[in-house]
C-alpha cells in the first residue's frame, strides 16, 4: 500500500484497536468509545482483515493480544498521539513566543499605544519585538503584500480581504493653547469658523471630511493656514502660532505639549464620533499569534473590540 492507499483505511479502526489493546475487553472498549458491543465486535473483525492477523485471543480473563498486536500498538500509539496534537486547537504561550510584529501607525496613535504595549510585552512576552513604521498612503498595500502585520488608523470601512477591529470611538474636539483668546466655553459657530487652523493630515483618511461637509451645508468654511502630517510640526504650530486643530478627545490627552492646550467641544451636535481601527490581512485572521496580539492591542483601549471583515474578492 502506498500513501494514497491510506484513503481506503477507516482511521476509526485504529482508535478502536487502541481501545481494545488498553481495555483487553470488547465490552469495556465499546463503552469507552460509546459504541455498542456488536459494533465493536465488527470493528475487531475488520481489524483482523486489515492486518491479516487474529490480533486478540479470547480468554477467561479477557482478550490476550497476539505478538503482532503488541508490535502494532507500539508503533500506533505514538502516531495517534501525534494525530491528536495535529487536530488539537493551537494555543499561544506568550512567554515562549519569538517573533517580530510589524505595525503601521500614525504618530497620534503611537503616543497612546507603543509605550504601554512595550511595557506589557516586557512582562508577558519578553521575546516578542515590534517594528513600528509611520503610516503612509501605501500602508494598506504593505498590509496586503505581507510587509506589515497590522495597520492602526481611523475610518469606517476596510478594503477587500482586510479584517478590522474597532478599538474605540473618538469624539472630535477643538484644540487651542490655554491662553488663546477663544479658549473659553462655549465655543460658538462664529468663533469656530473665525479661527486659523492647522490641518493634521492622516494618510488614507480625511478626518475633516464630515466637519467640512457640515460647514459647506451651512455655507461656511474654515481657514486652514497649515497642512502637515508631522505631529511635532502640528503641535508646535498649535502651541506657538495661535492656531486651532481638530483632534480626538482621547488622543488629545497623550499629545506632546498637551498640558499647554485645552480641548473645547465643537459647536456642532451633528458630528459623530470616529472609529479607531486595527486592521490586518485575511491571511492572518485565523493565526493564533496574530489573534493574541490583536487582543493585546485592543486591551489597551478598553472593552470595545468588535471584529469585522472588509469585502473579499475570492
Amino acid at each position: 500500500m502506498n500513501l494514497d492507499g491510506l484513503g481506503q483505511v477507516d482511521l476509526r479502526l485504529l482508535v478502536a484497536f487502541n481501545a481494545l489493546m488498553e481495555e483487553r475487553s470488547v465490552t469495556r472498549a465499546a463503552e469507552r468509545l460509546d459504541l455498542s458491543q456488536p459494533a465493536m465486535s465488527r470493528s475487531l473483525q475488520r481489524l483482523r482483515q486489515l492486518f491479516g492477523d487474529e490480533l486478540f485471543i479470547r480468554q477467561s480473563h479477557g482478550l490476550s493480544p497476539s505478538p503482532r498486536a503488541e508490535q502494532l500498538h507500539e508503533m500506533l500509539r505514538p502516531l495517534l498521539d501525534d494525530m491528536l496534537r495535529l487536530v488539537a486547537p493551537v494555543t499561544v504561550d506568550p512567554s515562549q513566543l519569538r517573533r517580530t510584529f510589524r505595525i503601521g501607525i500614525l504618530d497620534l496613535f503611537s503616543q497612546m499605544v507603543v509605550a504601554p504595549l512595550i511595557k506589557t510585552l516586557q512582562a508577558a512576552a519578553p521575546h516578542v519585538r515590534l517594528k513600528v513604521v509611520n503610516l503612509e498612503a501605501y500602508s494598506m498595500e504593505s498590509l496586503a503584500s505581507g510587509q506589515l502585520d497590522f495597520v492602526l488608523n481611523l475610518g469606517d470601512e476596510a478594503p477587500a480581504n482586510i479584517h478590522s477591529r474597532v478599538l474605540c470611538y473618538e469624539e472630535p474636539v477643538c484644540l487651542l493653547r490655554r491662553d488663546h483668546p477663544a479658549a473659553v466655553m462655549p465655543l460658538t459657530v462664529e468663533q469656530f469658523v473665525a479661527l486659523p487652523f492647522v490641518h493634521f493630515w492622516i494618510p488614507g483618511f480625511n478626518e475633516h471630511r464630515q466637519l467640512d461637509q457640515l460647514l459647506f451645508g451651512k455655507a461656511l468654511t474654515r481657514d486652514v493656514w497649515l497642512e502637515t502630517n508631522n505631529l511635532m510640526t502640528a503641535m508646535n504650530a498649535l502651541c506657538d502660532a495661535d492656531l486651532a486643530m481638530i483632534a480626538g478627545k482621547r488622543i488629545y490627552s497623550v499629545l506632546p505639549r498637551a498640558d499647554e492646550l485645552v480641548a473645547l467641544p465643537l459647536p456642532f451636535a451633528e458630528l459623530e464620533p470616529v472609529a479607531i481601527r486595527l486592521l490586518w490581512h485575511r491571511r492572518n485572521h485565523a493565526n493564533v499569534e496574530h489573534q493574541w496580539m490583536r487582543d493585546l492591542v485592543a486591551s489597551l483601549f478598553g472593552p470595545l473590540g468588535d471584529e469585522s471583515a472588509g469585502q473579499r474578492s475570492e
